[in-house]
Order: C-alpha cells, then sequence, then structure tokens
C-alpha cells in the first residue's frame, strides 16, 4: 500500500510539472510561407508581354495566387483544429509579412481561409470573411524575411561565388544556350548569368504559361527547362555553392535565429500565443532551407510553406519537427535536420544550428564602422546645430539690452 502511495505521488508530481503529461503535445507553432501565384515580376526587353498585358501590374498576386493562399489556410484550419481555438483570437497569432503587395494579399487570403468568421465574429452576413491584422515593417527596414538582405561582406561573397570554378563548372554545359538566350530576350550574356536575368526569363515565361499568354516561338518545353535549371543554379549560387556556412550567418541563419526566439521566448514566458505566420518570398524559403542543410534544390512554388512545430515529449523535454508543404493540396512532408536525433530535441536542434547564427550580423557584414561612421556624423551636426542656436539666442539678448519702456509705450 505504501509503495502505490508513493508511486501515485510520483505520477501525480509528473502530471503537475508544466507540461507533464503522458503524451506528447503541440505546444507553438511557426510558418514561413511563400506568397501566391503573380504576375511577371520583369518581362525580358523582347517580351511581347509588358506590363500593359497584365490587369494590376507587375508582381502582383492574381486570383489564382488567392485561391491557393485561401487554401492553405484551409489546410492549417484543418491541422490545427483542437490546438487552435475554432474562432479567430488576438492572443493566439500573429502574422508578418514583407511590405510588398502580393505578400500582404497573400496573408490576408490565408487568414480569410484559416479564420472564416462564426457566431459573434460574423460582422457582414453577406461576406464571409473578417479583417486580421497583417503587421509589416518598410522594406528599407526588413532584415528578416527578404533576402539577400543588403550586406557588403555578402555581396563580396556573391561577386566570388559566380566568379568561382565550382560556379562556372554549373554553367559551362551552357554556354550555348546563354548566348541564344541573349538573342532572344535582348539580355546581354553577363546581364543573364552575373544580373540574374535568366531567372528573371524563367518567371516570366511560367507565369505567361501560367495565365495561358502566347509564349514566343523560341519558348519550347526544351528550352524551358533549361531555363529552369539555369535558375535553380543562380539560386544556389545565392546561398550555397562557395562558403555556405558564411552566407547562412548573414542572410537564411537570421529568420532560424527568429524561430528559436519564438521558440524559446514561449517556453520562458508562456503565453496564448501559439502561432507566429511569416508572409515572404521563395528566396525566404529558399535561405531558410539551406543554411538549415534541408534544401531539395528546387524553386519554392507558389504557397509553399515551411512548418516549425515545438513539441514537448512525455518528460516533459521540448524538440522540433519540421515539415514542407510544396504544392497546393499536397500534405507536407517531414524533413529531418541533418544529425539531429528523432524526435530533435531542441537543445540539440540550437546546438546544431549555432554555426550559422551570427552573434552580430551587422558587423559580419561589415556595417558597424558604417554605422558609426553615420552616429559620428550625425552628433556633430547636432552639435553645430546646437552651438548655432545658442549663438542666435546670445546675440538676440544683446540686442534687447535697451532702457526700460515708460508705461505709455505700450499704449
Amino acid at each position: 500500500m505504501d509503495g502505490w502511495r508513493a508511486l501515485s505521488l510520483c505520477y501525480l508530481c509528473f502530471t503537475l510539472l508544466p507540461g507533464g503529461s503522458a503524451e506528447r503535445k503541440l505546444r507553438c507553432v511557426t510558418l514561413i510561407f511563400r506568397h501566391g501565384d503573380r504576375s511577371a515580376n520583369e518581362p525580358f526587353p523582347t517580351d511581347p508581354h509588358q506590363e500593359a498585358a497584365w490587369p494590376q501590374g507587375l508582381g502582383q498576386l492574381s486570383e489564382l495566387g488567392m485561391r491557393q493562399q485561401y487554401e492553405l489556410g484551409q489546410y492549417l484550419r484543418k491541422r490545427y483544429k483542437g490546438f487552435l481555438n475554432a474562432t479567430y483570437d488576438r492572443n493566439e497569432v500573429y502574422v508578418r509579412s514583407t511590405d510588398i503587395d502580393r505578400t500582404l494579399m497573400s496573408a490576408q487570403a490565408n487568414l480569410a481561409g484559416l479564420y472564416p468568421p462564426s457566431g459573434e465574429q460574423i460582422w457582414n452576413p453577406n461576406i464571409t470573411w473578417q479583417p486580421i491584422p497583417v503587421h509589416t515593417v518598410p522594406l528599407a527596414e526588413e532584415q528578416l524575411l527578404e533576402f539577400p538582405y543588403y550586406c557588403p561582406r555578402y555581396k563580396a561573397l556573391t561577386k566570388e561565388t559566380l566568379s568561382s570554378s565550382q560556379f562556372l563548372d554549373l554553367i559551362k554545359p551552357y554556354e550555348d544556350f546563354i548566348k541564344s538566350m541573349s538573342t532572344n530576350t535582348g539580355y546581354s550574356v553577363d546581364s543573364l548569368v552575373n544580373g540574374g536575368k535568366l531567372w528573371m526569363v524563367y518567371d516570366a515565361l511560367l507565369c505567361e504559361g501560367i495565365h495561358n499568354m502566347t509564349l514566343p516561338a523560341w519558348a519550347t518545353t526544351e528550352v524551358r527547362t533549361k531555363l529552369l535549371e539555369l535558375s535553380q543554379i543562380l539560386l544556389m549560387a545565392l546561398f550555397d555553392i562557395l562558403k555556405q556556412v558564411e552566407k547562412s550567418r548573414l542572410q537564411g541563419g537570421v529568420l532560424v535565429d527568429a524561430v528559436l526566439k519564438n521558440f524559446t521566448h514561449f517556453i520562458k514566458t508562456p503565453t496564448k500565443r501559439k502561432m507566429i505566420i511569416y508572409s515572404a518570398h521563395d528566396t525566404t524559403l529558399a535561405a531558410l532551407q539551406i543554411a538549415l542543410n534541408v534544401f531539395n534544390g528546387q524553386l519554392p512554388p507558389y504557397a509553399a510553406c515551411q512548418f516549425f512545430e515545438l513539441h514537448q515529449e512525455d518528460n516533459g523535454q521540448y524538440s522540433i519537427d519540421m515539415y514542407y508543404r510544396n504544392g497546393t493540396g499536397a500534405e507536407p512532408h517531414p524533413i529531418y535536420l541533418p544529425d539531429c536525433g528523432k524526435p530533435c530535441l531542441l537543445q540539440r536542434f540550437a546546438a546544431l544550428v549555432s554555426p550559422i547564427i551570427a552573434e552580430d550580423r551587422r558587423k559580419e557584414c561589415g556595417l558597424t564602422d558604417a554605422k558609426n561612421d553615420k552616429g559620428t556624423v550625425t552628433g556633430l551636426v547636432v552639435v553645430v546645430i546646437v552651438m548655432l542656436l545658442l549663438n542666435i539666442v546670445l546675440l538676440s539678448l544683446l540686442c534687447c539690452r535697451k532702457a526700460p519702456r515708460n508705461s505709455y509705450q505700450d499704449i
């Protein structure tokens, strides 16, 4: 009897621990998705479909893109049923987007699928939608969700990559093809490769094909396949091929760090917030996945979504599951951090990714001195302005020191 009582007390103590339970529990989720389908970003010089061919102009979310994001939102509602509140709760979810039309609109379309209004949240019976805040920062201040982030050291690394033997060996088989693309598109060979315009050509043709526009006669299936292959090489050149770890510290590692900080904050300061959503771009996902060494080498499709799920194990420890959904209507497939166990414990995850997390990215980018110089110049300007104001005040006092006026002077 005493043994059973002791066992019962031990079980009670365990279940009273924070998160203690007999089963694994989902605690927090961070999502990063690419925007939905859009119009072309940049038609090539000889493209018959320039900006006027697109109803809302270049780089804008299409109706198809809205449907893709709405479907993703519906999937999230289904996947996290029972985890998220049945109706929108502002304390549970936080959404941030880059300050670009297509990502802002994608976030809104996604939330329409994730949180259709019901009950008291129906504010207009004719509209099955409710406004939900999407946060953003000006593009000039965006350092979390849009890559490549401006960084002098990264710029030098990119230049070094594009002239490296590793990169040149990858594109060598395509030399004649690239020359033909220069003739067909109106771009110079240097712009196609070093300027990344090959990727823009592929993107323009992809968008036009999706929207049933007539493609140039030279844009055969074989040509578009080669453009896709070259675009994937150019994407890898941005974040990999040469000095991948250093590039990741300056780019995708920043977002990895943010995900870890989100989860750590949740553990240390438990709140009602259960989900953080980032609406971003294909380069955001690629930079993130390359930093984690889980990238599949393919351009992330529209509405692709990277999942990070924080679980609490039955022994109280925390772990991270990762999933990637790379197609509308598809189930996300699990992805695994190299050398991390199953489950991948949070502490182990943090230790493995520590090489790609910079303590001071500005310093590693070579921006600290520029910042200090700017601060010094600003300080000098302030000092000069203050001195001028003091001189003006002193001069005013000296000029005004006259004989006291008689009272009639005020009449």
